[in-house]
């Protein structure tokens, strides 16, 4: 029979059983048509579910950490995508409401960026819910009455100097979202259709090389507050040499772990060369954080029509914000730094006339000096201090650094490598006999 592992909440797990999760998971949203049906109503303010068709599994599109189910609304020539978060990928089992804190992260995403960058494409967003049972619709789609009830709330708090709420408003439903094992929530979204756009990474093989179309593609983009930049720099760090010391398979064998101790040593120590002392106290941008090209939808000119997983978003530094990685098509650890270069710097020339368009650097009351700067100035400050080579001091660089990581380096090495039966121990604890 197979063995079977005792998890953390006293509970026994197989290998068979983890694989069947996203099957099994699959298979329950299959059988909640009906449900999905009544949801789309409920957000869309639709007369009657018959109205209302959900595709096939094999049109549902599945990433890393969410599926998507198209949903065909008749009589309007639309459709929209019901996106569920994939609760064994997020680690609701073991930390009961990260589907939830998920969910609410992308959806004040899309409301912040609706209120504040309306030029940003971002597909509408039309209601979500919670495992509680908590739904939440655009003002939009309200009875007239609880539009204009909403719109006078506004108005009277805007009147008052007071914080507008957001376009989304608690509209509760008799579906409850929370049945059984199906405990999480969902967000009800635009579906991007072939005519609105494609994904960037199935043409960007094609037309990164079209250097003509460069100088015509169109530009748009327009539990804790960290008071500095170096404060969460720091925390940054932290959270990496934690991942270090109690992440089982945190290094691949000795090489590695020389390597991102190195790294770790290195980082600790020079980072406030990297980093202007103008800019410790502000200003900060909200950056998306995984805007990679299958994020970004575009038309056959390449005109942006849509970005999406906007749940990643969150605030930095403005030094943290870097060009795409991704210029080249060549992964982060991959990267010639001479080829990407060459791109990065017609890159920023975009960027540079796309802000002196826009508008001139203005006094506003940010950062220690109080000016506000040219994004495109700081990004190349940035990397004209960044892009340095440790290959002239060859094998030495990762043979000293780790030992000004910490103490006992050594025995915390051996650890580390004795870790690496983790990958056996955990075939082993699946292992059917």
């Amino acid at each position: 029979m197979p063995r079977t592992r005792r998890l953390l909440r006293d509970e026994e797990m197989t290998y068979s059983i983890a694989k069947e999760q996203e099957s099994r998971f699959f298979a329950h949203i299959q059988e909640r048509q009906e449900w999905m049906k009544a949801i789309a109503v409920h957000h869309l303010n639709l007369k009657s579910s018959t109205l209302c068709h959900v595709a096939g599994q094999e049109d549902w599109s599945h990433g890393g950490f969410n599926v998507g189910i198209p949903i065909t609304v008749d009589g309007c020539n639309k459709r929209v995508l019901m996106r569920f978060p994939l609760p064994y990928r997020v680690g609701e089992a073991v930390q009961p409401g990260n589907s939830d804190e998920k969910i609410r992260c992308e959806a004040g995403s899309y409301a912040w960026l609706e209120e504040n960058c309306a030029d940003v494409p971002i597909p509408p967003l039309y209601g979500f819910g919670l495992s509680s049972g908590e739904t939440f619709t655009r003002v939009e789609n309200l009875s007239i009455l609880s539009r204009c009830v909403q719109l006078l709330r506004r108005k009277i708090l805007s009147f008052l100097g007071y914080p507008t709420p957001s376009s989304f408003v608690s509209h509760q439903t008799a579906h409850r979202v929370s049945d059984g094992m199906f405990n999480a929530g969902y967000l009800l979204v635009e579906f991007i259709e072939e005519a609105q756009g494609t994904m960037l990474s199935d043409t960007w093989v094609h037309g990164q090389h079209d250097i003509k179309s460069h100088k015509f593609l169109p530009r748009y983009i327009s539990e804790y507050t960290y008071p500095t930049a170096d404060s969460y720099i720091l925390d940054i760090l932290a959270y990496h040499d934690s991942r270090f010391r109690n992440q089982p398979n945190a290094i691949n064998d000795l090489g590695d772990c020389e390597y991102q101790l190195s790294a770790l040593s290195a980082m600790g120590t020079i980072f406030p060369c990297f980093f202007q002392r103008d800019y410790r106290r502000g200003p900060s941008c909200l950056v998306l954080t995984d805007l990679h090209q299958s994020n970004i939808f575009v038309d056959a000119e390449w005109n942006i029509t849509c970005l999406v997983d906007l749940e990643w978003a969150c605030s930095r530094p403005i030094e943290m914000i870097n060009p795409p990685y991704w210029l080249t098509n060549k992964g982060v650890d991959q990267l010639d730094s001479a080829e990407y270069d060459a791109i990065r710097t017609e890159f920023m020339e975009i960027l540079a006339a796309e802000e002196l368009a826009l508008a001139p650097a203005t006094s506003s009351m940010v950062g220690n000096s109080g000016i506000l700067p040219q994004l495109s100035d700081v990004m190349n400050q940035t990397w004209s201090t960044r892009v340095y080579s440790t290959n002239k001091y060859g094998e030495q660089f990762n043979l000293i650094m780790p030992f000004f990581w910490g103490k006992n380096i050594g025995s915390i090495a051996g650890r580390k490598l004795s870790d690496k039966g983790y990958d056996e121990k955990l075939r082993q604890a699946f292992e059917d006999n």
